[in-house]
């Protein structure tokens, strides 16, 4: 089926091109209609349109000015041009933006499936195209990939010494590998009593299939590549850019812990995580993949967690010791609501490192970790819930710039009650797909938004991302997004100072007669009249 827009300022017409053709036997479906082109515009933001059938003259912006914009921002959609015989002198301007078709309006149920038929073939060959295309460039990325992993598995692996030859192959095969990191990742199975082989299998291959995607989605703006090594392990090569190893690795502790968030919500899995040190160029692959692994050695009889690679064995901060313990006893503690304990638990570490005199390095290696703990139990959080205290990144730059153990412990100590705080506040932790969309919606609301966005963002299906947000929250996207809108509407319309207009386009909608209807929608007043309302309250 092919999505149709009817956009004409008389209703009369509107209402006969709807009723009387079958849009079914010409394979499209009336998705939306318009009374002009900047109504138009606007529903092109939520809805997927392939044709629309538009009236010349109309108010505001006329079918010419809308088919110039079609053209210029949305070219796969195909125009059919409502007009009357004297309007014939607008088609030489119609023809550069490759409108299909014409449509006499005095007789149009007659000329519209024809034209609609033209337009349709348009549309099927164009997808034909580009799936040739698709196929043809999946089948040479789907090559390329399979060459450049077992390129790099044999480099990290030490099978390939020549210098010269890392360094050529790794330029052919176009990879990145300069200022990066390795991280191991091994998945630990812990099946149902119930289930059998065939199901833990495929599950198994399903949750390894969600990191995978975790990690396209967590480094898509970083040159990164995924390597499957033996069984239950992926080691993931990261670009971090900078050179800076410090901020580059509380980047890592983040994502990591965002990833141990998502084994969580499977619950039959443990993800443990190791991560090396920053590496330059692509000679250090084996040293990259070694570091990653031994951060991780002795993991096997613990949970989740995420170790940091030290360089000396004096200074190694390895899983069984108590930086490990003392950070998964926070967490817990927190669990359960215990903050004094658990502060009582950070006390306790931080005097033991003053007695022993432990390097500043590993002291703050350390309060990484308990800081990397804290915020994974945040990490499933509403977004749209009060934010915590704490900022992450800035956390991590504070411990990383202390100057001694009591600003560490401090840092710590507010971190702590924070987190004590935000998790009263919400225990709940829904589906980490719509985390990722609510967080979305809430950083980019005041930019061109809809599903299709969204879903490319997360990287899947705009339908299944549909579905499932409605059946987990209960409500539509977009209605999530038009509610926050208003929300922060609200929040600058209580300034007396404001203008609707100004308003409208500080929360993403660009029109302010569609402001004023989604706004009277949601709150049952226009935005003039919530600003008299709150004007006098106050």
């Amino acid at each position: 089926m092919y999505n149709v827009m009817i956009v004409d300022d008389e209703p009369v017409i509107k209402k006969g091109l709807q009723c009387f053709i079958d849009w079914s036997l010409l394979h499209c479906e009336v998705s939306c209609e318009a009374s002009n082109g900047m109504e138009a515009v606007e529903l092109l933001g939520y809805y997927e349109i392939d044709i629309i059938v538009t009236d010349v003259r109309m108010p505001g912006m006329d079918g010419l000015a809308l088919s110039d914009y079609v053209h210029r921002n949305f070219p796969q959609i195909k125009v059919i041009i409502l007009t009357a015989f004297a309007d014939f002198s607008y088609a030489q301007t119609a023809i550069q933006y490759e409108v299909v078709d014409f449509v006499i309006k005095t007789n149009p149920t007659e000329q519209i499936p024809r034209a609609i038929e033209k337009a349709t073939r348009l549309l099927e060959k164009e997808r034909e195209q580009k799936q040739k295309v698709r196929q043809l460039e999946s089948k040479i990325h789907d090559n390329l990939s399979e060459i450049s992993e077992k390129f790099l598995k044999e480099a990290v692996e030490g099978l390939i010494s020549d210098e010269a030859g890392l360094f050529s192959r790794s330029r052919e095969l176009g990879l990145q590998l300069e200022n990066y990191f390795g991280i191991y990742m091994e998945v630990k199975d812990m099946p149902g009593p119930h289930s059998s082989a065939g199901a833990q299998t495929n599950d198994h291959h399903r949750f390894l299939a969600s990191i995978r995607q975790f990690l396209t989605l967590a480094f898509a703006e970083r040159p990164f590549y995924i390597l499957n090594m033996e069984k239950n392990t992926l080691l993931a090569i990261v670009s971090m850019g900078s050179g800076n190893a410090a901020v580059s690795t509380q980047t890592l502790l983040t994502i990591s812990n965002e990833i141990l968030a998502m084994a969580e919500h499977f619950r039959q899995y443990h993800v443990n995580i190791g991560i090396s040190l920053l590496h330059r160029d692509v000679l250090t692959l084996p040293a990259a993949y070694q570091e990653a692994r031994e951060a991780l050695q002795g993991s096997f009889y613990n949970d989740n967690y995420v170790a940091v690679y030290m360089p000396h064995a004096s200074q190694t901060l390895t899983p069984g010791a108590p930086p490990h313990h003392a950070a998964e006893q926070i967490a817990e503690y927190l669990q359960q609501g215990q903050s004094e304990q658990a502060l009582q638990q950070l006390d306790q570490l931080l005097k033991s490192y003053r007695s022993h005199k432990e390097p500043i390095e590993n002291v703050k290696v350390a309060c990484l970790l308990i800081a990397s703990y804290c915020f994974r139990l945040l990490s499933a959080s509403q977004p749209f819930e009060p934010e915590m205290d704490e900022n992450q990144s800035a956390v991590y730059k504070q411990i990383q710039e202390s100057k001694s153990i009591q600003l560490l412990a401090d840092i710590l100590m507010r971190l702590i009650q924070s987190c004590s705080k935000a998790i009263a506040q919400n225990d709940n932790q829904p589906n980490y797909i719509v985390i990722e969309c609510q967080k979305y919606i809430r950083e980019h609301y005041n930019q061109n938004l809809n599903l299709q966005i969204i879903a490319d963002h997360i990287h899947i299906n705009s339908s299944y991302l549909s579905r499932l947000y409605k059946k987990v929250t209960g409500e539509s996207i977009i209605d999530v997004i038009n509610k926050y809108r208003i929300e922060m509407a609200k929040k600058l319309l209580r300034n007396p100072a404001s203008k609707v207009f100004e308003v409208a386009e500080a929360v993403g909608i660009e029109t302010p007669a569609y402001f004023t209807h989604v706004f009277s929608k949601y709150t049952g007043m226009s935005p003039k009249e919530y600003k008299l309302n709150y004007s006098q309250l106050n």
